[in-house]
């Protein structure tokens, strides 16, 4: 077959089939599809009435914890998710807070800080916030008083926020409180990059008979302002946490210092009667320490 041929051939088969499509009834238009229907979720579930209305109001507004909020399904209201998100971003915050420099001056308390060079090495290395710097020792052992009855601490911890929104207010309630049970109060010092154990090496500079530190606590939800007391009777370096005694949730809508600062003095008082804390209190029996407020 020549090339005329072949082109004759291919172009006879390309006709007909050009000829059956036009000749073809049109075909039926598809049916449109439906629209997707959109629902919004699960209906909220409102909560069954309560047997007493009043009861539920005061549980409500005795606690800043999450009760009664009803749900979506198996899911969050949209303003209890909201509220998480918010009470999370006010940890983070707290944690990431910062004491200024001239912050403590201010309050007329002796200014240190631990061996932490900056913020980042002091969440990354928990050890460098026990010990004070060279200058800080220094300092602690020229101007602090020496040998008191309580060596008052504030600390600034994992939320310097909390320090500064109730600091003040129980370092004072503390040293009227101690003063009142006829304690020698030292001067207040505060501690910046600041961890627990701290208090041990300063009451061995200060030669204090007892210690006291306030610090931030590290923020749980909604919690950033809230401050922990650590007391401790006869200070030494590394003295065990069995010897300590904490009083936590120390804030306005927690337990407020006032009252916690009368809770430390007598704490402390027992202390010194007993000849020591922690478990020197219970009678040896770490399981029995009825003298721990956790507020």
């Amino acid at each position: 077959m020549t090339e005329a041929e072949l082109r004759e051939l291919v172009k006879a088969i390309v006709t007909d089939v050009v000829k059956e499509v036009e000749s073809a009834p049109p075909a039926a238009a598809a049916a449109p599809e439906p629209e997707p229907e959109y629902g919004r979720g699960p209906e909220h579930r409102p909560l069954l009435p309560a047997r007493n209305e009043a009861v539920l109001a005061h549980l409500v507004t005795t606690t800043p914890a999450r009760i009664i909020t009803g749900r979506t399904g198996t899911r969050y209201l949209t303003h209890s998710y909201l509220g998480l998100r918010a009470d999370h971003a006010i940890a983070l915050d707290a944690v990431e807070s910062e004491v200024e420099e001239a912050w403590a001056q201010q309050q007329g308390w002796l200014p240190l800080r631990t061996k932490a060079k900056d913020h980042a090495e002091f969440l990354l290395h928990p050890e460098q916030g026990r010990r004070l710097d060279e200058a800080s020792r220094a300092r602690c052992e020229k101007e602090a008083d020496k040998g008191v009855d309580v060596q008052l601490i504030a600390g600034d911890g994992l939320s310097a926020l909390a320090l500064q929104v109730n600091g003040p207010a129980l370092i004072k309630a503390l040293q009227t409180a101690f003063a009142a049970k006829g304690f020698r109060v030292g001067k207040p010092l505060f501690v910046k990059f600041a961890r627990i154990a701290v208090q041990d090496e300063i009451g061995v500079l200060t030669q204090a008979k007892s210690t006291v530190i306030v610090v931030g606590e590290r923020p749980g939800l909604g919690t950033g302002d809230s401050l922990s007391i650590y007391t401790a009777f006869g200070p030494k370096l590394a003295q065990d946490n069995a010897e300590k005694d904490c009083i936590s949730n120390v804030r306005t809508v927690g337990f407020p210092p006032e009252r916690a600062a009368q809770k430390a003095a007598e704490l402390m008082k027992a202390s010194f009667a007993a000849g020591g804390g922690g478990v020197k209190l219970s009678g040896g029996d770490p399981a029995f320490r009825p003298h721990v407020v956790n507020h």
